[in-house]
């Protein structure tokens, strides 16, 4: 499979503030990894502590292998020691994209 793998990754964490900073750190850390494109960050709107990250991928062999290299790297250590739990870790590839016709207002 060579198109882009979308990752989708739903978690609780512990403190959100601790929690933030240690997500950041680990974003200049994946930076280097084979196949990385990007990493957007979101926090929830109801619950301070519920986070989720879309991260892209080359493909799906580059995630997969990304996502070995994170249980071991020393970079990814402090946002692990926050996940209070996971909700959910999902690789998807793209069926259709739509984009609006005219910027919102």
């Amino acid at each position: 499979m060579n198109e882009p793998c979308l990752e989708l990754v739903i978690f609780k964490v512990k403190d959100a503030d601790k929690a933030r900073i240690a997500r950041r750190a680990a974003q200049d850390t994946v930076k280097h990894y084979d196949g990385f494109i990007s990493w957007s960050a979101y926090e929830s709107c109801e619950d301070r502590n519920l986070f989720a990250d879309v991260v892209l991928w080359k493909d799906l062999d580059a995630a997969k292998t990304a996502a070995q290299k994170v249980m071991k790297d020393p970079g990814f250590a402090a946002v692990m020691a926050e996940i209070d739990g996971l909700v959910t870790m999902s690789h998807y590839q793209i069926d259709q994209m739509v984009e609006a016709e005219a910027i919102a207002a």
